[in-house]
């Protein structure tokens, strides 16, 4: 009789033990679970600060720090594509062309259909600041992927005008310059190239027009934002994109401005020859395909 009322006790025993772990168990493993969560709005809210950090860097302009800021944030998220695309443009801005690569390459990779992606691509491979990396042909590919992905956008279609005019290819440049002037009615680039290829095909007529635009689109635009230089004020041409060694842009800003009186006649041939000599330079310079 006492040996079961002690093997009674011993099961009462082990059932209330068992119990206590099960408790324990269950109590411990809701904590873990408790804690992975924390871990994770933890991970999230710190990957949304440096990339909120390195966006505003980026606004105002401080390409190192924002390039810092994106690189902790793809630490937590290598894969986020806003991240990789920004910080691939950052490179550029400080000549860091072999991470912009990178960084744009590998966004390709996760969405082949960033057209954001391509685009960008393609301006690294024609853009004059770093000569090895200046190769219209691969320019050319990303932008025709681009366009492929969204034939309205102006981008892909401009810079493939450009690349045909940096080659020399007159025909297709004036076919594309043609088909852009529809696009965007006030671009002060397309008119100017418009009338330069006119020019050069000796439609004196035609290249006037494309002049004029030019100007009339240029002081419109510039109207409020006059530039005193020596003798009468001028109004610089508006930039339809971003500058920093850019073949075209550069130059354009540079060079060209509608004086308040002018005469078409004379103007012309001063600016389109030398436009003219300015290709001809860069084309020597950089033509290495």
């Amino acid at each position: 009789m006492a040996r079961k009322q002690f093997i009674f006790i011993a099961v009462i025993l082990l059932a209330a033990f068992a119990g206590i772990t099960i408790v324990k168990y269950w109590g411990h493993q809701g904590q873990n679970d408790s804690l992975t969560a924390a871990a994770k709005t933890d991970y999230k809210q710190t990957f949304w600060t440096y990339y909120n950090q390195a966006t505003e860097y980026r606004l105002q302009g401080k390409a190192d720090s924002s390039i810092v800021a994106y690189q902790e944030a793809l630490k937590l998220n290598p894969n986020h594509e806003d991240a990789l695309y920004y910080i691939g443009n950052m490179y550029m801005k400080v000549d860091k062309f072999d991470k912009a690569q990178e960084a744009l390459e590998k966004l390709i990779k996760l969405n082949p259909l960033s057209e954001q992606a391509y685009i960008q691509l393609g301006n690294l491979y024609f853009c004059a600041k770093n000569t090895n990396y200046f190769h219209p042909e691969k320019a050319k590919s990303y932008f025709n992927r681009a366009k492929e992905l969204n034939k309205e956008t102006l981008s892909p279609n401009l810079r493939l005008g450009e690349i045909a005019l940096f080659q020399n290819r007159t025909k297709d440049a004036f076919g594309i310059f043609n088909k852009l002037s529809v696009m965007d009615h006030k671009n002060v680039e397309i008119f100017f190239i418009i009338g330069y290829l006119n020019w050069k095909s000796g439609k004196e007529q035609e290249a006037g027009r494309g002049l004029q635009r030019a100007f009339e689109l240029g002081i419109t635009a510039m109207s409020t934002n006059e530039q005193v230089g020596t003798g009468s004020a001028k109004k610089k041409a508006p930039i339809g994109k971003n500058q920093g060694d850019d073949l075209f842009m550069d130059w354009l800003a540079g060079n060209l401005t509608a004086p308040k009186k002018y005469d078409i006649s004379v103007e012309m041939p001063k600016l389109y020859t030398k436009f003219d000599q300015y290709l001809i330079t860069e084309r020597k310079q950089l033509n290495h395909d």
